[in-house]
């Protein structure tokens, strides 16, 4: 059974945590995962940007379809809808998250190369849930609680091992007030990560 403070592998079943993570092996299968790194090599990736100003490149590449978010003024911007390779499985977590059709509207590609890692961070848009499937090769996921000053119990600190073709949820605190980062990969790994739309807000036509 899974535990706080320790480091998982692999699991039969969906495993739930009390933070409102829960990861599921085995989400998408073999062949879909081979059609999806197919379509990802024909997409043109861009190098992701950091800094206040985006003064620097990182490693890691990406492509993003559907809503969008302003940096500037925190609001999301409403985009066209999820291209229809990607609604199969859109459609496929509204099924696992229970909620109605359409409210997953925003899809983002990244591409991590070996020796790519991505820090310690809170996602800041404010899309609800947050779904990633992993793709390609294995990588190490931490989540740990945001604490005043950076101070944070490592005994709360939950590791896993994502296997490819696995899917996470972050919802509830450890969306909102819990960190996640992405130890260095080993091998070429792709992750799309699916995030929904906040119940509050009315869906507006696709453009």
């Amino acid at each position: 059974m899974a535990r706080s403070g320790t480091q998982y592998k692999l699991f039969d079943e969906p495993v739930h945590f009390k933070s409102g993570l829960i990861y599921r092996p085995n989400f998408i299968t073999p062949d879909e995962e081979e059609f999806l790194l197919e379509f990802i090599s024909q997409q043109r990736l861009r190098h992701a940007t950091g800094g206040k100003e985006g003064e620097y490149t990182a490693q890691r590449r990406y492509k993003h379809f559907g809503w969008g978010f302003n940096d500037k003024s925190g609001e999301l911007i409403p985009g066209p809808s999820l291209p229809r390779f990607l609604t199969r499985f859109s459609h496929r977590i509204e099924k696992w998250l229970d909620i109605s059709r359409g409210r997953v509207v925003e899809a983002l590609i990244n591409e991590y190369t070996p020796g790519t890692p991505l820090g310690w961070h809170t996602d800041r848009e404010q899309f609800e849930h947050i779904i990633g499937i992993s793709l390609g090769s294995w990588a190490r996921m931490r989540f740990r609680p945001t604490q005043k000053r950076g101070e944070y119990d490592p005994k709360q600190v939950i590791s896993l091992e994502i296997e490819p073709r696995s899917a996470y949820i972050m919802q509830d605190e450890v969306r909102w007030k819990w960190q996640h980062s992405v130890a260095a990969t080993r091998a070429l790994r792709y992750s799309i990560t699916f995030r929904t739309l906040p119940s509050e807000i009315t869906l507006s036509k696709p453009s």
